[in-house]
């Protein structure tokens, strides 16, 4: 893994490994080391990330007074033709905006509230012009209503299909057997087909 503890203006950088997902262990590593060195802003650099990384460790390095920036390392740097005509460009990660409706009865719903979509200036013209609202970059999207830090289990799933192109922006309630804490955790794929994954804790009386 390369580490470069460098100033981009004011910007401590890291850059993830090649061959595994940048982990939120990693990032509060980094945190750590931008207020040992009373650095304000961390751009981190990685192929992969880890499921639900991005809202939460952004939240977290703002309460701590860190600006945090996470970037996509594109394919492209692997082709010395790209690099060589100056085409590489780094996205920010895509993050959700997500209410949690808590009703009677243990009665869950989750409902998507904004989607930010790094990559809406790639979309040809055509395409962009019948753009009118975020939620039109969404293709797919599903709930784990107790995520476990393991495999996503699909709980609830909406999709466009051919004949109808409406995708409803809030689930069906979920009923939770138990009160306690749970993990949901939100997955979206845009249509370029990224996967957008984060997580959100609800607590059940």
């Amino acid at each position: 893994m390369q580490h470069l503890h460098g100033k981009k203006g004011k910007a401590v950088v890291h850059i993830g490994a090649v061959d595994a997902p940048v982990t939120i262990d990693e990032i509060n590593a980094c945190i750590e080391e931008c207020l040992a060195v009373k650095q304000s802003e961390l751009h981190v650099l990685g192929w992969e990330w880890e499921m639900g990384l991005a809202n939460l460790m952004v939240e977290e390095a703002k309460r701590r007074g860190v600006k945090l920036l996470l970037l996509n390392i594109p394919r492209e740097v692997m082709e010395q033709q790209a690099v060589d005509k100056g085409d590489i460009r780094f996205f920010e990660v895509a993050h959700l905006e997500v209410e949690i409706k808590q009703e009677k009865g243990r009665k869950v719903a989750v409902a998507l509230k904004d989607f930010a979509f790094p990559y809406a200036d790639l979309i040809p013209d055509e395409v962009r012009s019948k753009i009118k609202k975020w939620s039109d970059y969404i293709d797919y999207w599903a709930v784990d209503w107790d995520f476990q830090n393991d495999t996503f289990m699909n709980g609830w799933v909406a999709y466009r299909t051919r004949k109808e192109r409406k995708l409803p922006l809030s689930s069906d309630p979920h009923v939770y057997d138990k009160p306690g804490k749970y993990t949901i955790m939100v997955k979206v794929v845009d249509i370029f087909g990224n996967d957008t994954s984060q997580v959100f804790e609800t607590e059940l009386k």
